[in-house]
């Protein structure tokens, strides 16, 4: 079969480029690190790479809402036990004015102190974290209590039950907020009521009807805490979770798309001695005349 010096020109130009596509390829891929840039270097490695991105995306953003949601039950929890230690407070001066012969301004006293808890009590309630009023359900820009008079004459829940959800998996969605009707109760009218009573000389058997409804408000209280703390527990748990799934998952991605870099200089290093090897053979034969076959 006759070979014509076009052909030969033809296949030796075809070998040239896809020699130096093979070296521009494995230079791209040592200088980027990675040995997939379009769709068509992997079409079926894209595929599942492109899943893995999204994953990792997802649990990006799980671990931004599990951390966001983790901080706001943490300053629940700090006004819960404020308003525990307020409660406790109040408490002790109830037994102490019921059971203890005191005079009208030792009642007054105790009266006066009452009223700078309820004050305290009600600045708790009414916490703002990061903008947010954190027992006024979804109402987040209102106050969850309004408070009338100084001192109050009333305080009332104006915010709603609402729950504040944080989707923490793919499955699950869990509310990081407790409403303030839940933690609260009607504790502000009961304890508008001792104060008066205080200043009012009621007798100590009244004064000692407050004593088992502070028990109810700190004992509901307490429920309400163990159950923040439970769910702070289950996001910290899912946000170890979602790190060790993006650690997989990244590993998972490395494989389809990064390059391995001792493999891919070792491969540079034979292509590259190709390539010359090629020039060399093609530059001893390409100036052949018909002179040098008939020899």
């Amino acid at each position: 079969m006759r070979v014509s010096e076009q052909s030969r020109l033809t296949a030796r130009l075809g070998y040239l480029q896809n020699v130096t596509e093979r070296l521009d390829l494995l230079q791209r891929q040592l200088a980027t690190e990675k040995k997939v840039h379009r769709a068509s270097d992997d079409p079926a490695g894209t595929v599942l790479s492109l899943g893995h991105r999204r994953d990792i995306a997802f649990e990006e953003q799980m671990r931004r809402n599990l951390s966001s949601g983790v901080a706001f039950m943490n300053a629940t929890e700090a006004a819960l036990d404020g308003a525990t230690d307020a409660l406790q407070r109040v408490r002790e001066l109830t037994i102490r004015a019921a059971n203890g012969p005191l005079g009208p301004d030792n009642r007054g006293a105790i009266a006066a102190e009452v009223d700078q808890l309820i004050g305290q009590l009600a600045q708790l309630a009414n916490t703002n974290f990061a903008g947010a009023y954190i027992f006024s359900g979804h109402q987040t820009r209102t106050p969850a209590y309004d408070v009338t008079g100084s001192p109050p004459t009333a305080i009332t829940f104006v915010g709603d039950t609402g729950e504040r959800i944080r989707q923490i998996s793919k499955q699950d969605k869990v509310a990081v907020n407790v409403s303030g009707v839940a933690v609260f109760g009607n504790i502000f009218d009961e304890l508008l009521t001792l104060r008066d009573n205080l200043n009012t000389g009621a007798t100590g058997s009244v004064i000692a009807a407050s004593i088992s409804v502070l028990d109810t408000a700190i004992d509901r209280m307490i429920d309400v805490r163990a159950e923040i703390g439970a769910r702070v527990n289950r996001f910290e748990a899912a946000q170890r979770l979602s790190e060790k799934s993006d650690t997989d998952l990244q590993m998972l991605r490395a494989e389809i798309e990064d390059a391995d870099i001792t493999e891919t200089v070792l491969q540079l290093s034979a292509q590259d001695v190709a390539f010359q090897a090629a020039l060399q053979a093609i530059g001893r034969t390409s100036n052949m005349t018909l002179l040098n076959f008939l020899r």
